[in-house]
């Protein structure tokens, strides 16, 4: 069976210099690429485009769009692509520029599908910036492919699925809610003390870690977060931190009590009264609902 990947670099158009790299699982492939292909493409599957360098004129179905480097735009099968004539812009012709990824559309439509029973997965021609826990992700693919180990073609398949479903939940799309999961904003700072957030659901809160890490004082720190995501850091933490216990809670594996802990929280009444204030119900009567 042909890998995505070759399927891709065959139907490609505009190739003046080298091929791109590519490593492929069977319905994910990632092509890196030291020059821009500058032709008018339009593929069958999903296209996530992530440049390494400023591209001021990128065109999906005619729209241009300024790609910051270090972002990722999505783009929907059967839409226009291309890229203006930049090459001779970029110095070091041998560094990478840009960095495309390309998900098969049934794959993405099936996990629409189990998630949310609608296969009509749009997503929205917007630049987000690219977090660590899809870069993390496709630098475990990469060496993966490169290294062929025992089991590597397995792992491939898993990694794509999972960076799949991060595409769904990080990117804005039509599927109801999805993007309520992580949203970035324009500065970086406040991106990293997200992931930090997020990556770090069971910590206690602290203020001065967060500020350590964006690099901010306090006070300006707390009022750039405000601005940028609507709310205090502490109010984007809690809030996350039910968004987890729910998901547990559905799952039905832990206890109330477990779950508490799993997060965090410093007892069972803090824990009831944060999730109520937030969902309205208690934890029990959330149970409840959801047998």
């Amino acid at each position: 069976m042909k890998l995505l990947g070759n399927k891709v670099i065959e139907s490609l158009n505009g190739i003046k210099h080298e091929v791109p790299e590519s490593f492929s699982a069977l319905d994910l492939a990632l092509l890196k690429s030291s020059s821009f292909v500058e032709g008018d493409n339009q593929f069958d599957c999903y296209h996530f485009a992530m440049p390494k360098v400023e591209v001021h004129s990128f065109f999906t179905d005619n729209k241009e769009i300024n790609l910051p480097k270090n972002t990722i735009l999505p783009t929907n099968p059967g839409q226009k692509l291309k890229v203006s004539p930049i090459n001779v812009k970029c110095d070091k012709p041998n560094d990478i520029k840009f960095v495309c990824m390309f998900i098969e559309t049934q794959k993405l439509q099936e996990l629409s599908k189990a998630e949310f029973n609608k296969t009509d997965l749009v997503f929205r021609n917007s630049t987000s910036y690219l977090s660590n826990n899809i870069s993390a992700l496709i630098s475990k693919l990469e060496a993966e492919y490169r290294n062929k180990q025992f089991g590597y073609q397995f792992i491939l398949d898993c990694l794509a699925i999972e960076i799949a479903v991060n595409m769904m939940r990080e990117l804005q799309s039509n599927m109801p809610g999805v993007y309520e999961f992580r949203k970035y904003s324009a500065r970086k700072e406040i991106n990293i003390a997200i992931d930090y957030l997020w990556e770090n659901v069971n910590m206690e809160f602290s203020l001065d870690k967060l500020c350590r890490i964006a690099n901010l004082s306090p006070y300006y720190f707390v009022r750039l977060f405000k601005d940028n995501t609507g709310k205090t850091p502490y109010e984007y933490y809690m809030d996350m931190k039910i968004r987890k216990s729910i998901e547990y809670f559905k799952a039905g594996n832990h206890s109330i009590t477990e779950i508490c802990f799993i997060l965090g929280f410093s007892s069972h009444s803090h824990f009831s009264s944060v999730f109520k204030k937030r969902t309205g119900i208690t934890p029990s009567e959330f149970i409840k609902m959801i047998k």
